[in-house]
C-alpha cells in the first residue's frame, strides 16, 4: 500500500478509513481525503499500537491495519467461494461481509486469500459510514437551515444556493447567500459548506461562456477568487440543461476549474442530470458526460429524481427500479468513491391537465388529511393519493416519506457509493433521520 499522509486522496485512503472505523477509531466520514480528523485517528492509533506516532501511514501502520480486527476472524478462500456462500455459511449478512472487506473485489476472489469474517458482539460507538449532505435552496433558506441544525451530526456538509453565473463570467449572489449564521453555525459544528453556483436551468448562458476561451478563463477565476475569499473547502457546479454540442466544452471547463480550485488546495463538486445511459433521456442528460466529470472532479452528485416532474404526467418522483439503474450506470463511469445520490425528500401535486406544484412532506399529508382522503404507501414509489379540490378539479399527489427514503438509502449502500445529497432540506419528512441512522 502507498504511504499516505495529510493531504492525500483516493481509494486508498477511503480504505485506511474504513480500517480505522472497523478498529473503533473515528476518522470522519469515508471520503477518500486525508484530512485532520483522520489524521487525529491515526495518532490515536498509533499510540495504542506502540507504533511512531507521526500521523503517517507506511508500512509499519499498513501491517498493524490490516492485522486480525477486534471481532473479526480470518477466512481463507477455497475453489467455489463466493462471498454470498461465505456469508451463508458463518451466518452473517452479505453487507456485514462486504463491509468488513470493503478493498475486495467480489468477483476476483482468488483461492488462498485471506478475508474478514466480523464476528457478532459489541463493537464502537457508531458512526456514519457514508456522507450526508443537504442543498438549501436560497427561497426557503431559513427552514432548510433549522433542519441542520436539528441534526448537526448527521451532516458532513451544506451547500446553500448562493451564486449564479453570468454570461461575461461573473459570479453573482443570490439573496441570503453567505449568510454569517449558517457560516458560524456550519463551521462551530464541523459541517463544510460547500455553496452552489447555478446557471438557472438556463442552456444559451453557459453556451456564452463555454465557447469563449477568455470569458471561460474569466468565469474560473472569479470561482476560486470567491472560494478563496470567503474560505470555503469548495465549491458545487450546478450548470443544468446545456446543449449537447456543448459536451465536450463542458468537460474543459471543469478541467480547467479542477486545476485552479486544487492548486488552492479546494474541493469541486459536479451535480448532474440522473441517467441510465450516456445518451440519457433528455438533451441536458446526455450533455453531461459522466466519464469526463467524473475524471475532473472531487465528487459527482448525481440528481436522483424528477422522473416525474412539473410539466409531466403525474407519477412517482424517483421510482427504486429507475433510481437503481441510474446508479448502475452512474457507478460503470464514476468511481463509487466520488458519487453522491441527490435523494428527494419532496413530491408534486399535479391538478388534473395542468403543472405541478412542489409540496413539501407536511403540506402532502395536512392536504390528504384537509380532504380526509387515504395516503396509498409505496416502499418502490412513494406515498400517493387523489383528492378533489373545492372547485371541482382532481389533483394527484406523489412525495416522500421516511419508508421510501428508506429505500433509496438501500440502494446506495447496495451499489457502495460515497453518500447522499438531500434535495431539498425544510421538505423532508422529519423521520428521514432514524432511516439514515440506521441505513448508514
Amino acid at each position: 500500500m502507498t504511504t499516505l499522509r495529510r493531504g492525500a486522496r483516493g481509494n486508498e485512503v477511503s480504505e485506511l478509513q474504513r480500517l480505522l472505523l472497523e478498529w473503533g477509531y473515528n476518522p470522519g466520514p469515508i471520503d477518500g481525503v486525508f484530512g485532520a480528523k483522520t489524521e487525529q485517528a491515526v495518532l490515536q492509533f498509533q499510540r495504542d499500537h506502540g507504533l511512531t506516532r507521526d500521523g503517517i501511514v507506511g508500512p509499519f501502520t499498513w501491517r498493524a491495519l490490516q492485522s486480525q480486527l477486534p471481532g473479526h476472524q480470518m477466512y481463507t478462500i477455497q475453489a467455489g467461494d463466493t462471498l454470498y456462500k461465505i456469508a451463508l455459511r458463518f451466518q452473517i449478512s452479505l453487507s456485514s461481509l462486504l463491509a468488513a472487506n470493503s478493498g475486495v473485489d467480489p468477483n476476483q476472489l482468488r483461492i488462498g486469500q485471506q478475508i474478514r469474517i466480523p464476528v457478532p458482539g459489541p463493537g464502537p460507538e457508531p458512526v456514519l459510514t457514508r456522507v450526508v449532505s443537504g442543498w438549501l435552496p436560497y427561497w426557503v433558506q431559513s427552514l432548510a437551515f433549522q433542519s441542520v441544525q436539528n441534526h448537526p451530526e448527521i451532516f458532513h456538509s451544506i451547500s446553500p444556493f448562493w451564486y449564479v453565473m453570468t454570461s461575461d463570467g461573473d459570479v453573482l449572489s443570490f439573496p441570503g447567500a453567505e449568510s454569517s449564521t449558517v457560516l458560524s453555525y456550519a463551521r462551530a459544528h464541523g459541517i463544510r459548506v460547500i455553496p452552489l453556483i447555478t446557471n438557472s436551468f438556463d442552456s444559451e448562458l453557459i453556451s456564452i461562456v463555454l465557447n469563449d476561451p477568455v470569458l471561460r478563463q474569466r468565469h474560473v477565476q472569479n470561482i476560486v477568487s470567491k472560494t478563496v475569499q470567503m474560505d470555503y473547502p469548495g465549491i458545487d457546479i450546478n450548470y443544468e440543461n446545456l446543449f449537447v454540442r456543448d459536451r465536450e466544452l463542458f468537460v474543459v471547463f471543469l478541467r480547467e476549474l479542477k486545476a485552479a480550485l486544487y492548486a488552492m488546495s479546494k474541493l469541486l463538486i459536479v451535480s448532474v442530470h440522473a441517467k441510465t445511459d450516456a445518451a440519457g433521456a433528455w438533451s441536458g442528460a446526455e450533455a453531461h458526460d459522466y466519464v469526463g466529470i467524473g475524471q475532473a472532479a472531487d465528487a459527482v452528485r448525481v440528481m436522483g429524481y424528477d422522473f416525474h416532474w412539473q410539466g409531466s404526467d403525474p407519477g412517482p418522483v424517483a421510482p427504486a427500479d429507475w433510481v437503481d439503474a441510474v446508479l448502475a450506470y452512474a457507478v460503470s463511469t464514476i468511481p463509487r468513491n466520488k458519487i453522491e445520490l441527490g435523494v428527494p425528500v419532496s413530491g408534486y401535486d399535479w391538478p388534473l391537465g395542468q403543472t405541478a406544484t412542489s409540496v413539501t412532506y407536511s403540506f402532502a399529508v395536512a392536504k390528504a388529511n384537509q380532504y380526509n382522503v387515504p395516503i396509498a404507501l409505496d416502499a418502490l414509489l412513494g406515498p400517493h393519493y387523489t383528492y378533489m379540490d373545492i372547485a371541482g378539479i382532481n389533483h394527484e399527489v406523489w412525495f416522500v416519506d421516511a419508508l421510501y427514503f428508506g429505500t433509496l438509502l438501500d440502494l446506495v449502500n447496495k451499489y457502495d457509493i460515497r453518500g447522499i445529497c438531500i434535495w431539498h432540506l425544510g421538505a423532508e419528512d422529519p423521520k428521514i433521520y432514524d432511516a439514515i441512522i440506521g441505513k448508514f
